[in-house]
């Protein structure tokens, strides 16, 4: 029996590698795009290691440079049957309005939904796919500290809601995931009682993500209290919501 297939943008991150060990271990081959050539290939090795009968591809690619990218949809040998991604770049806190603030919005939505584009003609050709977008809770309201970035994210939330509705009758999945704070594992972790429970670590998301996959829940936060968060904030006066510097 031929495996199920998922390509994974951002596969060197934290998030990225769970992700592709938990799909790898339910039998899925895998496409693994990013940035960093040489951490892929050392993921791609570990993961063969460990499942050999999984075939996994790897591929190079600057999410930012559009005319990239079709060099990857060249390369490619077949179209998987979904694309999870984790594209996503913060901005300097101290100073939202950096110079290259176009490129926060580039990255976290002008050029992956480019990027993303290509699989949904080809998913929506064939009558059959799935889209799993990490988008943050920061695009449900602008806050001070990070509005570029939320701006960015409310972008490809409201992208992924049109994609649900539009691609409903073609048998395509589309799931957007929402997570606050994702633990750091590669630093030491000394950090606050709260800053503990607001985050979640990138082995526990993944498993959410796949479960809340094969249960076809279409909008996903990494835990309940971002939703009672979210909720909160949602329905906060203007008046007391902008003197909150968070």
């Amino acid at each position: 029996m031929k495996n199920k297939s998922v390509a994974i943008i951002g596969s060197t991150c934290n998030l990225g590698k769970e992700l592709s060990i938990l799909y790898a271990k339910n039998n899925y081959d895998l496409i693994l795009i990013a940035r960093n050539k040489n951490k892929n290939l050392e993921l791609k090795n570990s993961i063969k290691s460990k499942f050999s009968k999984i075939n996994v591809t790897c591929f190079e690619l600057d999410i930012e440079i559009i005319e990239n990218h079709k060099k990857i949809f060249n390369d490619l040998t077949f179209i998987p049957d979904g694309v999870i991604s984790l594209v996503g770049q913060t901005h300097n806190i101290k100073n939202v309005l950096e110079p290259n603030f176009s490129k926060i919005i580039n990255i976290n939505f002008t050029s992956l939904v480019s990027f993303l584009t290509f699989f949904l003609t080809k998913f929506e050709e064939r009558n059959n796919g799935f889209l799993i977008c990490v988008s943050s809770v920061a695009g449900e309201r602008g806050r001070a500290k990070n509005f570029i970035y939320g701006s960015a994210k409310a972008a490809l939330s409201t992208f992924m809601s049109g994609c649900r509705s539009f691609y409903s009758n073609k048998n395509i999945f589309i799931m957007t995931v929402l997570p606050g704070f994702i633990r750091d594992i590669d630093k030491n972790n000394n950090s606050k009682i709260v800053d503990k429970i607001l985050s979640i670590s990138p082995s526990i998301l993944a498993k959410k993500i796949y479960d809340c996959h094969m249960n076809k829940k279409e909008v996903v936060y990494s835990s309940f209290i971002w939703i009672v968060i979210m909720k909160i904030i949602s329905i906060l006066p203007t008046k007391i919501f902008k003197k909150i510097k968070f």
